[in-house]
């Protein structure tokens, strides 16, 4: 499953466009693909117009995308929300790997990775699980 993501690249606002036969996503972008395409979630808002460069924005939309979505815990398909103090800045998506739970997220400088729950929750001042 995790194959299909680990290729792509990291593009400000990125939904998933193809370049070159590359699929480009930012964090959101990611999560957003991944809840709908491997989980069959309801497909997130686009926010496309949102560039990461801009934390207020960010923070924004991110806490309107939380409006629509149920807390839960640590599950399959889960959107996970990170704050760097009280701004959410940053979102990953549960998925598991080798039978271990972990999140995958798209960063800047990592590009598209997968890491256990404990170490990317350790990045942040806080996190939340939603679906």
């Amino acid at each position: 499953m995790l194959d299909k993501y680990r290729s792509a690249r990291y593009k400000s606002g990125g939904r998933g466009e193809r370049v070159g036969g590359i699929r480009l996503f930012d964090c959101y972008g990611l999560v957003r693909a991944v809840r709908a395409e491997q989980y069959g979630l309801p497909t997130l808002p686009t926010y496309a117009g949102v560039p990461t460069d801009n934390p207020r924005r960010v923070n924004v939309a991110l806490r309107e995308v939380r409006q629509g979505l149920q807390p839960c815990g640590v599950q399959s398909g889960a959107m996970v929300l990170c704050w760097t103090g009280e701004l959410a800045l940053h979102c990953g998506v549960v998925v598991p790997l080798n039978g271990l739970l972990g999140v995958l997220e798209c960063t800047v400088d990592a590009g598209v990775r997968w890491q256990s729950v404990r170490s990317f929750t350790a990045e942040f001042s806080n996190v939340e699980y939603f679906t």
